[in-house]
């Protein structure tokens, strides 16, 4: 089973020249690299809140009209249309961690596990 790296969404208030009134977008996981890097942008070391602007700039694959995004793409995006993608990063990321393929070893059929961690309700 082969696990999910880039996942499509649509912003809720999105960019306002878009031709159908929808910015859709898409977002890969995140790589260890990418946080190692972030610590080591001089803007975040200057202004730690920056971290998720330049996160999203790396996860951000495609938004809208914008093949390639970087830091002022995100800079310029409405406040819950930044929310959304933070929390969708979230959601993708730690959802992917908790889902392992499984095979059943005497049938062969094979699922979908999710893995509880300890103290989650």
């Amino acid at each position: 089973m082969k696990i999910r790296t880039e996942f499509s969404f649509v912003l809720p208030r999105g960019f306002e020249d878009e031709p159908d009134g929808r910015t859709v977008g898409s977002m890969r996981l995140a790589r260890v690299g990418d946080i190692l890097q972030i610590y080591n942008d001089a803007r975040v070391k200057e202004l730690p809140s920056y971290f998720y602007v330049v996160l999203m700039s790396r996860v951000v694959t495609r938004l809208g009209r914008h093949r390639m995004v970087n830091a002022r793409i995100i800079e310029d995006l409405h406040p819950e249309d930044f929310a959304f993608l933070v929390d969708f990063f979230n959601e993708v990321n730690h959802k992917v961690i908790s889902l392992l393929p499984i095979e059943c070893s005497h049938c062969g059929n094979r699922y979908v596990g999710e893995v509880s961690l300890v103290g989650e309700l």
